[in-house]
């Protein structure tokens, strides 16, 4: 064309023109749908997180128990239903298996040269079925049979009850070792030979355990002991030296306690954090200034943390909450019900936990610390326990609930399915693809208008080529 632009080219500038205004607002309500989208769902994932340490106050963060021993001589491992006490421990003896052993010239012998013919048996124990039998003169039919053939085929029979064979080689000669697989005395071996006793050296002799546990005796077949108290596990690691014990003191975990209260008020600060960025128009440094701290020493357990993982609010989400009457009630309750007094008449202030100006929980850890130890029972009324009191004559009976309670009660109607966060995301999902429909349609419209531009650029250049055509015979004419 005169312009030295293609036909295509005049429609796709045309087209430009037509689209831009409408590319440009279906663009930004796209990006602004989907920013208000991922900022419910922050918000919900940090309210589930609220809820699940709060269950962690009213589960068993209070009922935890924690063990010491003085030595090494055991280890202790306690539930939480062990009771509180103090326990002095001697171990008198460890549980050990029985082990006997054999001799012979080499490992390669034959058993034929050691003498060994008939039914070859083994017993562990006293019950009669709990048995493996070799019959040699089938096993060594061939008279190949060596003494590492035997072990071999001892500890390959399927239906085993308890014993292992091994070879120790001394060097002038080997000794094949019969070991039990279990301690105690109720699991000593029987070694028979063709009917008879097979003669072998005892090395070690089945022997159960034996402590005095608060001065009572205690015997067991092993050196693990899981039944001796409720709740409570004894490992034995070695006996005390004669007139030599161990003390044991079990108590409440006063530090899971507080760890699982400072995990509550981390989590409750990560939600004022992300609700003040989402809601304010600040500007970009409402980033820095409203940044997450956390409350506790201790790490976050990771893997559990993982199910409640939020991104950080970008600067293009700052303030896009503002004006949702919805969320800033919820802020309002979810802060208001910090000053409130449980039924017990305690306060989260009893605590040491308080409010800032930033509207975000502080801790005075060792307030804290000496709440739990001096009063435990108390403090997990205060988060736990639910009264009922008469209120007025006409009135009849009011319900107070405990700290954890009343903050589900305002939490729950958001996270809940259906509720409030899940209609307002649901709502935002339909205009998400209500917008990517109209774009959808837009652009048809746009592709139709082009090819009728397209259309219309090309029959006029046809006509300018011709009349060009007609005009170079007119002067070639002349």
């Amino acid at each position: 064309m005169i312009s030295g632009m293609s036909s295509a080219q005049f429609a796709e500038q045309l087209v430009a023109a037509d689209r831009m205004g409408k590319d440009q607002l279906y663009s930004n309500n796209l990006s602004s749908t989907n920013l208000k989208l991922d900022a419910y769902k922050m918000l919900e994932t940090s309210l589930d997180k609220i809820t699940s340490k709060i269950g962690k106050l009213d589960g068993d963060a209070f009922e935890k128990k924690t063990a010491s021993i003085s030595d090494e001589n055991a280890s202790i491992t306690v539930d939480s239903d062990a009771p509180k006490g103090n326990y002095e421990l001697e171990v008198k003896q460890l549980a050990q298996a029985q082990q006997l052993s054999a001799s012979f010239g080499t490992e390669d012998e034959l058993l034929t040269d050691a003498g060994m013919s008939g039914v070859f048996s083994i017993q562990v124990g006293s019950e009669a079925t709990d048995k493996i039998e070799i019959d040699l003169d089938d096993f060594n039919a061939s008279g190949t049979k060596t003494v590492s053939d035997l072990r071999d085929a001892i500890n390959s029979i399927s239906d085993n009850p308890g014993v292992t064979a091994s070879l120790m080689r001394t060097g002038s000669s080997v000794e094949l070792l019969l070991t039990s697989n279990e301690t105690g005395v109720d699991n000593t071996l029987d070694v028979q030979l063709d009917g008879s006793l097979f003669a072998m050296t005892e090395l070690k002799n089945a022997q159960d355990s034996k402590i005095v546990l608060n001065d009572v005796t205690i015997t067991n077949s092993s050196n693990y002991l899981d039944k001796v108290i409720d709740g409570i596990t004894i490992e034995l690691n070695q006996a005390h030296e004669t007139g030599k014990s161990s003390m044991i003191k079990v108590e409440s975990d006063y530090d899971s306690t507080k760890d699982s209260v400072t995990d509550f008020v981390d989590s409750f600060n990560e939600f004022i954090d992300k609700l003040n960025q989402l809601t304010r128009s600040m500007g970009s440094t409402v980033l820095d200034e409203t940044s997450s701290s956390s409350s506790s020493d201790s790490d976050d357990d990771e893997e559990e943390d993982d199910e409640f993982k939020t991104t950080s609010v970008s600067e293009d989400q700052i303030g896009v909450l503002k004006g949702d009457s919805s969320i800033r009630m919820l802020k309002n309750n979810m802060t208001n019900i910090i000053f409130e007094e449980a039924p017990n008449g305690m306060r989260l202030a009893d605590l040491g936990i308080e409010l800032n100006r930033s509207g975000k929980l502080t801790v005075d850890k060792d307030k804290l610390t000496e709440a739990i130890k001096s009063d435990p029972d108390a403090v997990k009324a205060m988060f736990t326990e639910n009264t009922t009191a008469p209120s007025d004559a006409t009135a009849g009976y009011t319900q107070h609930l405990g700290f954890i309670d009343k903050l589900d009660t305002f939490i729950k109607p958001f996270t809940q399915t259906g509720g409030i966060l899940d209609l307002k995301e649901d709502n935002l999902d339909t205009k998400v693809k209500r917008i990517e429909d109209d774009m959808s349609q837009h652009d048809y419209r746009m592709k139709q208008k082009y090819q009728i531009y397209l259309a219309q650029f090309t029959a006029m250049e046809a006509t300018i080529n011709s009349l060009n055509s007609a005009s170079s015979l007119f002067y070639q004419g002349s």
